[in-house]
């Protein structure tokens, strides 16, 4: 069964990784989060669940694309008028549900704010 982790986040969050805003990680804080999210995707590697996992520029890099008379529009930013916006995500192939709420939990715990988990289609 597969399942999509997903992660939010504020713009305060990405300043905050960037080393910057009122709520500023250390160089020391940043290392220790990145480098736990990657313990965590490899060892969700070496056991095979993990499918792939990417986390996002931040939202002001963004772009919407529509079509209109055939045309594709491009607009900058995204394209929901929200104060979170998806930041990563991860891809988990598991033998059953619980398992996939035990990784959403640990994933969670890196990112220190709840995350989104939905099955996967297809």
């Amino acid at each position: 069964m597969k399942y999509m982790i997903m992660t939010y986040g504020g713009s305060s969050d990405w300043d905050a990784l960037a080393g910057a805003g009122p709520d500023a990680m250390s160089p020391e804080q940043i290392a220790a989060h990145f480098a736990a999210m990657q313990a965590l995707q490899e060892e969700l590697s070496a056991t095979g669940e993990l499918v792939a996992a990417f986390g996002l520029s931040e939202p002001d890099r963004a772009q919407t694309v529509d079509v209109r008379t055939g045309s594709p529009v491009v607009s900058d930013g995204p394209y929901a008028e929200t104060k979170e916006f998806l930041a990563g995500f991860g891809i988990v192939d598991v033998a059953d549900h619980e398992r996939a709420v035990a990784l959403a939990a640990r994933f969670a715990g890196v990112v220190s704010s709840r995350v989104e988990l939905r099955p996967v289609h297809g």
